[in-house]
């Protein structure tokens, strides 16, 4: 009786793991501007963001990510998410990114980027990644970022320090990614994110073919 028991646990376990990389796979829009909590700097974050320059010192200007937020957060640029052999697939159509997270725990940290673009160049700004399931949720953690900013628009920081969590869950036909920085040496408080996106599969990632300063906001700040 125990051994079927078991059994039957093992596969609603199964089953649970399965359902939640069908919801979760597929091509995705972000939806609305998202949400955040209070941003709360240490010193070191302060000095960090006063001594930033938009238009110089955003590391988009010259085709890098600038942080894994960063990436989420731009709209009109769809994000597909593929999973199989222990794998999770993120590719970007911002600057052709493409993520390889293994599921598993930490002792799957490489120490080395998770992303490249189809180039084969590494972004450490977008950190060190493993994934697991937990029910119909993925969690996503990461370390050994590059400097970068969570965000470009006001110079919020990030360290090799930064721990950075996401966890992706699907509500009906929205995915919800609340995204949720921890660094001591930066903020006094973790900082939160949240994003929503709707599904998009028909839609095809198109090559970005990044040049530097390769977006409309720029010129037109220029011009202005």
């Amino acid at each position: 009786m125990l051994v079927k028991i078991f059994s039957i646990l093992g596969l609603l376990a199964i089953s649970s793991s399965a359902l939640a990389q069908s919801t979760i796979s597929g091509t995705w829009m972000l939806e609305g501007p998202g949400k955040e909590s209070e941003i709360s700097l240490t010193a070191e974050g302060q000095r960090i963001q006063s001594e930033y320059d938009l238009l110089s010192d955003d590391p988009s200007l010259y085709c890098t990510p600038a942080s894994s937020s960063r990436i989420w957060a731009n709209p009109n640029a769809p994000i597909k998410i593929e999973q199989s052999d222990g794998l999770v697939r993120i590719s970007y159509e911002l600057f052709d990114l493409r993520r390889e997270i293994p599921v598993g725990d930490e002792s799957d940290l490489t120490g080395q980027p998770s992303t490249k673009n189809l180039n084969g160049d590494s972004f450490p700004e977008m950190g060190s990644s493993f994934a697991r399931f937990e029910g119909d949720r993925l969690i996503i953690e990461s370390r050994n970022h590059a400097y970068g900013y969570i965000r470009t628009s006001r110079g919020i920081p990030q360290s090799p320090g930064t721990i950075a969590i996401e966890v992706l869950e699907v509500q009906g036909e929205t995915l919800h990614i609340t995204h949720t920085y921890m660094d001591e040496s930066i903020f006094r408080k973790p900082l939160v994110l949240e994003y929503f996106f709707r599904r998009a599969d028909g839609t095809e990632l198109n090559n970005y073919n990044c040049t530097d300063a390769n977006y409309d906001w720029f010129d037109d700040l220029n011009a202005n």
